[in-house]
């Protein structure tokens, strides 16, 4: 049986360490792994981008991580619809690069796929019921019946101490709240990770 174990978690969260050890344990029980990272693929979203610059729904912001654009797309509710679908569809691309990990590994485990995205969506837009709603189900169909998903999740002072760009962030309390009632959902795990980092493994490893 394949398994295909998605671990999302804010910025700062640990969730690349975890990765990391994970890969490694259940190398050292004989699985034949892959990781891959499938946050970003954007293809038609490029094109939507460029729009929400032009429309001013994308505006740049000079703040201590420099020159940064500071996207406003909730602003224009038809603008977000076209939005979440390009996503949709760019997510369904991203489905092929996971077949061809998934190829050459019995456990594939998938950095940032499809609830981060659908957290992306959710801060972008401001709707917080994407998480749960009907483009919830539609974008978990893209990915194995059978994946796991795993959110990881630190108390907010080690996020604020870890990374700067949660310390600037207008967005990052919001992001931060998505997260909370991500891991509130029923077909999600939630990591701990204000332990060790074996400890953080052992959660996910004890769901397969």
């Amino acid at each position: 049986m394949k398994h295909c174990i998605v671990v999302s978690g804010i910025d700062g969260s640990g969730k690349s360490t975890i990765i990391e050890a994970l890969r490694k344990s259940l190398e050292a029980r004989g699985h034949r792994t892959a990781c891959i990272w499938l946050r970003f693929n954007h293809y038609l979203t490029k094109g939507m981008h460029a729009i929400a610059r032009v429309a001013g729904l994308s505006v740049p912001r000079q703040n201590e991580m420099g020159h940064v654009w500071q996207h406003e797309l909730y602003r224009s509710k038809a603008f977000c619809r076209v939005y979440v679908l390009t996503t949709y569809l760019d997510t369904w691309v991203s489905r092929l690069k996971y077949n061809r990990a998934a190829r050459h590994a019995d456990t594939v485990i998938c950095d940032r796929w499809i609830t981060d995205i659908l957290v992306d969506l959710a801060v972008k837009t401001r709707r917080p019921d994407i998480i749960s709603g009907k483009w919830a189900r539609r974008f978990m169909r893209i990915a194995p019946a059978t994946a796991r998903y795993c959110v990881v999740h630190r108390n907010l002072d080690h996020l604020l101490d870890c990374r700067l760009e949660n310390r600037v962030d207008p967005d990052f309390r919001f992001r931060l709240q998505i997260y909370e009632e991500l891991m509130k959902q029923p077909y999600i795990l939630p990591v701990d990770n204000n332990g060790t980092i074996d400890a953080s493994v052992a959660q996910i490893a004890q769901s397969l």
